[in-house]
């Protein structure tokens, strides 16, 4: 098998895509006889790129001499087709039969089409070659005019089963546990409808400013980076239809049907964290958002005006990621205690499980209510590692397995709504924040309720 990295220079690559693959080879998931080619414009040899590549990586890494025998480093302009000929050769003339390919592309959105392209035209990926695959980074295109062309570009050529747009959030395991805890129990799908559910909140805060991505980040800005792909897709599986079945084109059907029928209210927060014109790489007075709180609403009979609440952001006091799940108040009255309101935490980082809040009678002579909790932590018994999200895709796609992959009529949809917000804000002035919680009281103004549970924070 061949594994090619373009854009293997950045820092995907070395904090993610090479680990993983490491690990794969570790635990002797990788076929016997594969090689791992990271292209990039700066001048390296192979023993020079793997050499910084090793220096930039934490952890140990205790075969690490015998897994980078497999890396090889190739240099070439990926922006140039004319410079694909020569890769071609490269890849030829290697010692050994590698039908296998697979080219990902851990590049900026915008050279997807000319890697693609040349890549077709050159005819290392050939339609119907099931062998031969092209995996995406998200986000999948720019804007939905951008993604249909890149989507028409592909299938006029290679056939969809070969295209795999990677989102790393359903590789995670409470992301893929979200339908097990739905579907698999009672207590939970009888109620999980907007008759006992009050709102439910879905949110990604990172600790982390733009960095170097700023070039990046400042045509894309929060909408484009977390909402349309991650927020979108953890909304999907907590808000879809039970499928007519646990196959996987079922499922992302359902998928579809939420993002068709989401409709954004006007109370949406956009921020931008103070000091972000100062960052390399950023437009003068840029508006780029880093910050974004949207409440929007399911048009569907299950979900008949349940707020949802989408929120991310940069530069947040915790990186955490989750799904709070607010239950109606009960319909008893109690003499003493005021029964609070059930919750459902889906806890996606940094720790994984679930946390069921409920009501029950404090201990004593007197019938005092308080709150319990029932506490699940997904990893904390497992021996040994647990893969991490880049392992089990890259592991997929090595199988051929498209189940966690986003569908062409996924990215449409979501990319239709985002459109929609863009256009709707247009050049519209971001809240500046200085902290978390400044930006966070603006929400709670606006949507007149606490933006994170405090007994949970």
């Amino acid at each position: 098998m061949l594994f090619t990295i373009f854009g293997a220079t950045g820092d995907l690559t070395t904090k993610k895509l090479i680990p993983a693959l490491y690990n794969l080879y570790f635990e002797e998931e990788m076929p016997e006889n594969f090689k791992v080619i990271n292209i990039g414009r700066r001048a390296y040899t192979s023993e020079a790129f793997v050499d910084e590549i090793r220096e930039k990586m934490s952890g140990d890494y205790p075969r690490w001499e015998a897994f980078k025998k497999h890396l090889l480093y190739f240099q070439m302009d990926f922006s140039n087709s004319e410079a694909y000929p020569d890769f071609k050769k490269f890849v030829e003339d290697l010692p050994g039969q590698y039908r296998n390919r697979i080219f990902y592309l851990a590049t900026a959105p915008r050279f997807f089409p000319i890697i693609a392209q040349a890549l077709i035209q050159c005819k290392m990926i050939r339609r119907d070659d099931f062998r031969e695959k092209i995996v995406f980074e998200k986000p999948f295109g720019e804007d939905l005019a951008s993604a249909k062309a890149y989507n028409r570009l592909l299938l006029e050529a290679i056939d969809e089963s070969q295209v795999f747009r990677i989102d790393h959030y359903l590789g995670k395991e409470m992301l893929q546990n979200i339908l097990m805890v739905r579907f698999a129990n009672k207590i939970f799908e009888n109620i999980w409808n907007s008759e006992s559910i009050e709102s439910v909140k879905i949110y990604a805060m990172e600790t982390e400013s733009v960095k170097q991505r700023g070039g990046y980040y400042d045509h894309s800005g929060a909408l484009k980076d977390m909402v349309q792909n991650h927020l979108f897709q953890t909304l999907s599986l907590v808000a879809m239809e039970p499928p007519g079945g646990l196959n996987d084109n079922l499922i992302k059907d359902e998928k579809v049907a939420v993002l068709d029928r989401v409709r954004v209210s006007d109370e949406v927060i956009y921020g931008q964290y103070a000091g972000y014109q100062n960052e390399k790489g950023i437009a003068p007075a840029s508006t780029t958002e880093t910050f974004v709180g949207l409440k929007l609403y399911i048009d569907t009979p299950r979900w008949k005006e349940t707020p949802f609440y989408l929120v991310t952001g940069k530069m947040m006091s915790k990186k955490r990621a989750g799904i709070e799940i607010t239950f109606k108040d009960a319909t008893c009255f109690f003499e003493k205690g005021m029964p609070k309101k059930n919750k459902l935490f889906i806890e996606i980082f940094p720790r994984e499980g679930l946390v069921l809040q409920f009501n029950g009678k404090a201990p004593g002579l007197a019938a005092y209510t308080m709150p319990m909790k029932l506490d699940y932590c997904h990893l904390c018994n497992v021996v040994g590692n647990s893969p991490e999200a880049y392992e089990k895709l890259i592991s997929d796609v090595v199988h051929n397995d498209a189940s966690l992959f986003t569908r062409w009529d996924e990215i449409e949809s979501s990319w239709r709504i985002i459109d929609a917000m863009i256009e709707k804000k247009g050049l519209s002035k971001p809240v500046i924040y200085g902290s978390e919680s400044e930006i966070l009281s603006e929400c709670e103004k606006r949507w007149k309720e606490p933006v994170f549970d405090e007994d949970m924070d």
